[in-house]
């Protein structure tokens, strides 16, 4: 949500960027300000032969983009249920709207292949797929196993990364 203090940078028109970086918008994202966030969206891979685990996941993050981001926290990334064939290209609102400008390194292809390049490390390194216990009868002299697991190795394919704008 856009801050009095940030609103007051708003311009009348969308910020271009690269062409090379894609941009959408949030499917019916409400009203106000335009704010840049980047967007993730990934399918996850758990496999484990062992325990007959074949799991697949579709997850996508939204980001908050600040006017001096120069490197992305996906940490602080927060779950969304839109899927990338629900964003769209245009706002549907006839009403164009002001926008937030976009940092400098949102419009850099350098820049942003490293933010993606870093969405596909923080989901190999945070998503992991909870397992049941062993089942009681294991024997006692078997190692304890991990009751969770992370992607299989090559499990994490990034569908896509872009600068998405949202209203409100």
């Amino acid at each position: 949500m856009a801050t009095p203090e940030k609103a007051s940078l708003a311009g009348p028109t969308r910020p271009l960027g690269s062409p090379e970086i894609p941009q959408y918008y949030l499917p019916s994202s409400g009203s106000g300000v335009y704010t840049p966030v980047v967007y993730g969206a990934a399918t996850i891979h758990f496999a484990d032969r062992k325990r007959k685990i074949d799991q697949t996941r579709h997850l996508a993050f939204l980001v908050p983009l600040e006017p001096g981001t120069k490197t992305l926290d996906w940490d602080a990334a927060k779950p969304t249920d839109v899927r990338p064939d629900q964003l769209v290209k245009e706002p549907k609102s006839p009403d164009k709207g002001k926008y937030l400008p976009l940092p400098a390194g949102a419009m850099e292809v350098k820049t942003f292949t490293r933010w993606a390049k870093g969405f596909d490390r923080w989901l190999a390194r945070t998503q992991r797929l909870d397992v049941p216990p062993k089942p009681e009868g294991a024997a006692a002299a078997d190692p304890p196993e991990p009751t969770s697991i992370g992607p299989k190795r090559g499990g994490v394919s990034v569908e896509l990364v872009a600068i998405v704008w949202q209203r409100g």
